[in-house]
């Protein structure tokens, strides 16, 4: 039975797999016993080959110690040690019952023992009467093509593909002398794995090589016994010809017009058993496009190559498929971008600025200026607002909304000094990356004012301090059949600031203007994501920044309006960021660590608001609007507040 896609898969193979980032030494032992044993991946130098692992299409490398051909496996006991210290979990062996009776094989330690007759039949085809060495190479020809024809030896090798796809080991397998059934069976590897037509051609001639010991052997054999005729009729037959294999890759051809069409119409295979079997084989160096992305993508990028060197990888998962079809497509389909979760970092960058948002929603009463001493004034305000950042060097372009209620109280101690508090929630939906982070706030914020004349006129100094609980949760759809990572996770933002300004009288209008510096900080705790196999384990955050502010506010003098007191403000801001105002989180998979930096990162902001304030009586009334603007970032903040004092 076929697996089906799933995260739960083996780690056993890929300990003696890793990533490999170029082409690796053909070091196989060779055996003494078994002068066709050999790794699928590449031909050693003494034998005709580069020595190192074939490369493949797309950028690819073959893997060595994956998949091992070879003889049957009448060897040594040196030679079986060495086999056994492979780690060979497989032994695959093509032939009929007759040639096993003959030679049984002595299998390595640990591997299990299958077999898999590849004719069919008790023993192997007759050879028939051949009468010279022209009908040899005909009838060898005709066994090639019926490696494609006949639907007995079909499903043969489909059974033998699938065991290999389902090996989580190492694996080998082999026939006889390891060259016909053996090769055509890594011929239909390494076409999978996309190794060009003439390395595939030179690595199944490479059985001259390995075997001319053998193949001398048995030719003077013949000689001795049958004479030279005899020889010269089977010397072909002893070895491998070109024509052996090009007479089954025509006949491939000819009855399904491809490679492809051979192995998914005539061997059943699916494209899920391609992929496994392709992954388990080749190492990509590059993906699609790597080397064109910055940023978050490039980072993301990065941790889709390296998990080719993960259980995800080889096996049949979800994670296998996209990344294989990727290679095809030549795109990555922007799972670059979204694999590594921008938006926790987004996230992280939105509450540091919540100290920055509540300056407009406590502007209007924390002061008291409207109060006389010993009086209390309550307020509830209603604020919200939006941002957006643009993409920018490889990280995707985020969003930001944001509502809630904020409900306080400021008393006027005496001529000189005036303190408030205040409780509110803050609900906000950060975007990023086609991922979304919802965050709620439990905001607390308490300060005063002391001014060196008097509340409503003169210098002063304000400070401020802001604490707030955080629950946040992520969703990330994934696509390319990976279904949506989810996470959630608790933390905690603070924020203090202090300013020194100065209300001023120019005519009819009033001037403050103010400066200041601010310091906010943020925790996240890490948290593990489910509802995908690119789910990931998110490390605990901790980000700080300082920022320095300036600011002026415009005030005419109010107007009377039906017993109302109506006073429009008009206001300036600058927010500076001195040092790195980037911000970043990291998580991880299977022990590969990505790092993805939020879109905003501005080293200013500058604001611009207009508001209107009326007064009756005890009861007020406030309405403002601000725009923010900032390196690729703008947005605009609202809010809408009543108060009363007693």
């Amino acid at each position: 039975m076929r697996p089906t896609l799933s995260g739960a898969v083996p780690a056993v193979f890929w300990l003696a797999i890793t990533h490999a980032f170029a082409q690796q030494p053909i070091t196989t032992p060779m055996l003494a016993s078994d002068g066709n044993f050999r790794d699928l991946a590449g031909i050693a130098a003494q034998y005709g080959g580069t020595g190192f692992a074939d490369t493949t299409a797309n950028d690819g490398v073959m893997r060595t110690g994956v998949f091992y051909r070879s003889e049957a496996l009448n060897v040594s006991d040196a030679d079986l040690a060495t086999l056994s210290a492979l780690h060979i979990t497989r032994d695959i062996d093509l032939r009929t019952p007759s040639e096993i009776a003959q030679t049984p094989d002595r299998v390595p330690a640990g591997a299990i023992y299958i077999n898999v007759n590849i004719y069919g039949t008790a023993a192997p085809p007759p050879p028939g009467m051949l009468s010279s060495p022209a009908a040899a190479i005909a009838q060898f020809e005709a066994q090639y093509r019926e490696f494609v024809t006949d639907p007995v030896q079909r499903a043969g090798f489909a059974t033998v593909l699938l065991d290999l796809a389902n090996s989580t080991d190492p694996a080998l397998y082999h026939c006889s002398a390891g060259k016909d059934r053996t090769g055509w069976t890594s011929v239909l590897l390494q076409s999978i794995a996309g190794v060009a037509p003439a390395t595939i051609m030179n690595d199944y001639l490479a059985s001259n090589q390995y075997e001319a010991g053998r193949i001398s052997t048995e030719l003077a054999a013949i000689q001795a016994s049958s004479g030279d005729a005899a020889a010269a009729i089977l010397a072909p037959t002893l070895g491998v010809q070109p024509g052996f294999l090009q007479a089954a890759l025509d006949q491939v051809i000819a009855s399904y017009g491809s490679m492809q069409a051979y192995l998914t119409q005539g061997l059943g295979l699916t494209q899920a058993d391609i992929y496994v079997l392709r992954a388990k084989m080749v190492d990509y160096l590059m993906l699609p496009g790597q080397s064109g992305f910055t940023g978050n993508a490039a980072a993301g990028a990065a941790l889709l190559n390296e998990l080719q060197a993960s259980p995800l990888s080889g096996n049949y998962t979800a994670f296998n498929y996209y990344l294989q079809s990727a290679i095809d497509q030549g795109s990555l389909g922007g799972m670059q971008s979204q694999v590594g979760g921008q938006v926790r970092a987004d996230a992280a960058a939105y509450l540091l600025r919540q100290p920055y948002r509540l300056d407009d929603a406590l502007a209007p009463y924390a002061a008291g200026r409207d109060l006389a001493v010993g009086q209390t004034g309550m307020w509830l305000t209603g604020w919200g607002g939006y941002v957006a950042t643009n993409a920018h060097d490889g990280a995707a372009g985020s969003s930001e909304q944001s509502a809630g209620p904020l409900i306080g109280a400021t008393h006027v101690i005496d001529t000189h000094t005036s303190v408030f508090m205040a409780l509110g929630y803050d609900w906000g939906q950060v975007g990023s990356a086609g991922a979304t982070g919802d965050v709620g706030i439990v905001l607390g914020t308490i300060g005063g004012r002391y001014a060196f004349r008097a509340l409503a006129e003169g210098p002063y100094v304000d400070a401020r301090a802001d604490v707030g609980g955080v629950d946040y949760q992520d969703t990330r759809p994934l696509g390319g059949g990976l279904g949506t990572a989810r996470g959630n996770g608790a933390g905690m933002v603070y924020g203090g600031q202090a300013v020194f300004g100065d209300i001023l009288r120019v005519a009819s209008v009033t001037l403050t203007p103010q400066a200041g510096v601010r310091v906010a900080h943020v925790t996240l705790g890490g948290f593990q994501e489910t509802g995908s196999e690119l789910a990931l384990d998110v490390d605990r955050q901790s980000n700080t920044t300082a920022s320095l502010l300036a600011g002026l506010a415009v005030a005419p003098d109010p107007l009377l309006r039906g017993g109302w007191t109506i006073t429009p403000t008009f206001t300036l801001g600058a927010e500076l960021m001195p040092g790195n105002p980037s911000v970043a989180s990291t998580a991880n998979l299977y022990d590969y660590t990505v790092r993805q930096y939020a879109a905003y990162d501005s080293r200013y902001l500058l604001d611009g608001g207009v508001g209107i304030s009326a007064q009756h009586g005890a009861l007020g009334v406030t309405a403002g609007v601000t725009a923010m603007h900032g390196d690729g970032t703008t947005g605009i903040d609202g809010q809408v507040s009543v108060a009363y004092r007693f």
